[in-house]
């Protein structure tokens, strides 16, 4: 992980995943989750379609099992990356019914970004410029994913896309611990797309960098309650509960009463 995502050794780190491959003594599960570790290596070198090779095999040999599951998962994001959306699609459309909850709101939130974003214009131009910036967010290429975001909003100067512009680009600020830009980027996003989907995404990063990094509690608090009361359907409600019981010292049944 450290050759491949920070050093960017690719060649040393696919070496030492083969090494382990070859390894006596190692179970059929490990194996198949190497495997997928050595595809998201060739991923990152940008030899895609050897990463979905090895993806497919992993899924034939797991069909019914996590690593499967997370196996096809992947190589459906590799035809996201290339521009394939409807074969990633049909991929995502089996993924959403996984037994993995994870898997399944993985594939469920990938697929709700090509089918409200995908075949909008008369070109797929934009939706590829999104997903290869995504690529260079899985590579740590972040100024380059920047500057992806950046020419969509310069051909458009409103898109569907925009809200998840701003949200990935809060990330991408949140990685290199500027979380001031982060707040900017977020409350802008809360400010334009307050009753869209990534509403509570982007409340509850802002609930986690004012209680973990800004240590502005009340602030916190204010995130972490606008999405009990706001948001009641989200899938940060539990955890935003727990957040918010845990800095006011309410207890759980007053919480679920007033919301």
């Amino acid at each position: 992980d450290l050759e491949a995502y920070y050093l960017h050794d690719y060649q040393s780190a696919q070496q030492h995943l083969q090494g382990l491959l070859s390894s006596p003594g190692l179970s059929r599960s490990i194996k198949g989750e190497v495997k997928i570790e050595l595809a998201d290596v060739l991923v990152l070198k940008g030899e895609v379609w050897e990463a979905s090779l090895l993806f497919m095999q992993v899924e034939k040999e797991f069909k019914e099992d996590r690593v499967g599951h997370l196996a096809k998962f992947k190589n459906a994001k590799v035809y996201y990356y290339t521009g394939e959306y409807d074969w990633c699609q049909a991929q995502l459309d089996v993924l959403k019914a996984s037994t993995s909850k994870l898997i399944a709101n993985d594939a469920m939130d990938l697929s709700l970004l090509i089918t409200d974003n995908y075949n909008l214009d008369t070109s797929t131009i934009t939706m590829d410029l999104f997903a290869k910036a995504d690529l260079c967010i899985l590579q740590h290429k972040f100024k380059e994913a920047e500057q992806f975001y950046d020419s969509i909003n310069s051909i458009n100067g409103y898109h569907t896309l925009n809200d998840d512009i701003l949200l990935r680009k809060a990330n991408i600020a949140i990685n290199a611990g500027d979380f001031e830009k982060a707040v900017l980027l977020l409350n802008e996003l809360m400010s334009d797309y307050s009753d869209d989907i990534l509403a509570d995404n982007a409340l509850f990063l802002l609930g986690n960098i004012y209680e973990h990094h800004l240590y502005d509690l009340d602030k916190a608090k204010e995130a972490y309650k606008t999405i009990l009361f706001d948001h009641k359907g989200s899938l940060f409600v539990v955890e935003a509960r727990k957040r918010y019981r845990k800095l006011t010292g309410i207890k759980a049944d007053k919480i679920n009463k007033d919301t």
